[in-house]
């Protein structure tokens, strides 16, 4: 299938999320590890019959799911003075600098610096023994060393 995983979240989010009681569409954002996707849903499913997807055009019948940006796994650069976004992946394990386990600079961390992802929220499973928060400090350092 087509973006299955993506389309999947359409599904999940409309079936949950979505009230009959309210006029107001729904919008999906999915930030995966190398792209983030999103998708709309307004008490029905909207499609489209033509997709170009990494440069190949596909002519199917599929969920309007559009990748509008690199994912929180995308490794960031400093390069002729701007910050440069992957495509390289810092993967799940080390994954990025704010996980604490060595990994590179990647776009959650600079989430996290931005106050965009809130460490209180996620669950303490970070560092080399699995029991930290989120480190936004290190990816403070790291930022601060890369410029």
């Amino acid at each position: 299938a087509i973006l299955s995983g993506p389309a999947g979240g359409v599904v999940g989010y409309a079936l949950t999320t979505a009230s009959t009681h309210s006029n107001s569409p729904v919008i999906g954002f999915d930030m995966g590890g190398t792209s983030t996707d999103v998708s709309r849903y307004h008490g029905s499913y909207e499609h489209v019959f033509e997709a170009t997807i990494a440069g190949v055009t596909i002519q199917s019948p599929q969920l309007d799911i559009n990748t509008v940006a690199a994912g929180g796994g995308s490794r960031l650069f400093f390069r002729a003075g701007m910050f440069v976004v992957g495509p390289e992946s810092a993967g799940a394990h080390p994954g990025p600098v704010c996980y604490g386990k060595g990994g590179p600079l990647a776009v959650t961390d600079a989430n996290l610096v931005l106050g965009r992802l809130l460490p209180e929220y996620f669950p303490k499973i970070f560092g080399p023994n699995e029991d930290q928060p989120l480190d936004r400090e290190a990816a403070i350092a790291a930022f601060d060393k890369l410029t």
